[in-house]
Formats: structure tokens, C-alpha cells, sequence
């Protein structure tokens, strides 16, 4: 992976490309295809002045972010193109989640606790 941060409210994205095929099959070819919007965040720089505060950006590495088509800024680091873009340009942003493989007895407990305390205070309004 790169070791690399970008400055100020700057982030570095890896372009997802779309499928290049459409729904019957059609190859599109290369010239005809448009550069998709939308891409992984790699890394995300301390933050946006504000005052005289930073305010560190609200994004984390692994977000697949929409950005604008024009405000970016190709780059090729170790063999590989990324796009740097201000935090501005980042229209929609969807987090990583994270499914664990195992569930934790004790959580399982707390959740139906915590569903049954709901229920029975729901229960208790409506009576």
C-alpha cells in the first residue's frame, strides 16, 4: 500500500470503474467509454482550515466517495493512478462496513435486552 497523506482538505482516491459492458452484452469500446465518478478513498489529509482551527475532513479510508468529474487531479504513483481531489468535489460519500465473522455471546444478550426493553417500553406507551 502507499504511504502517502495528502495536505489540507486534499484526498486520494482510486477511480472503481464501472462494468464496461451494458445490459444485452454490448462491448463499449475504449474511446467510447466515460470515465466513471466514482471511487475508493486511500488517504485523507488533516483537515480544512476553519478560523483558526483544523477541522478534520469527515471521511476515513475505505469510503467510496461520488466526486466531480472535473475537479480532480490525475496522478500516477508506483505504477498505479489515483486522483487527488479538495474535499469540495466529494459530493456523496458511502462508509465501509465492517461485518465481523463471529458475533460475541455477550452482544447477542445485550441487543435482545435491549430489543425487549424497547418493546415493553413501547408496549407501556401505547397501554
Amino acid at each position: 500500500m502507499i504511504d502517502i497523506e495528502p495536505l489540507g482538505d486534499r484526498v486520494l482516491i482510486k477511480r472503481i470503474d464501472e462494468d464496461a459492458e451494458i445490459q444485452h452484452g454490448l462491448h463499449v469500446p475504449e474511446i467510447a467509454q466515460v470515465k466513471s465518478s466514482k471511487g475508493r478513498v486511500i488517504a485523507v489529509g488533516e483537515g480544512r482550515l476553519v478560523g483558526n482551527q483544523i477541522v478534520p475532513l469527515p471521511l476515513e479510508v475505505g469510503d467510496i466517495v461520488l466526486f466531480s468529474k472535473y475537479g480532480a487531479t490525475e496522478v500516477n504513483l508506483d505504477g498505479e493512478e489515483f486522483l487527488v481531489l479538495r474535499y469540495d468535489e466529494i459530493y456523496f460519500r458511502q462508509r465501509r462496513v465492517v461485518i465481523p465473522d463471529t458475533v460475541h455471546p455477550d452482544a447477542l444478550t445485550q441487543y435482545s435486552l435491549l430489543k425487549n426493553a424497547g418493546q415493553l417500553r413501547e408496549s407501556l406507551r401505547d397501554a
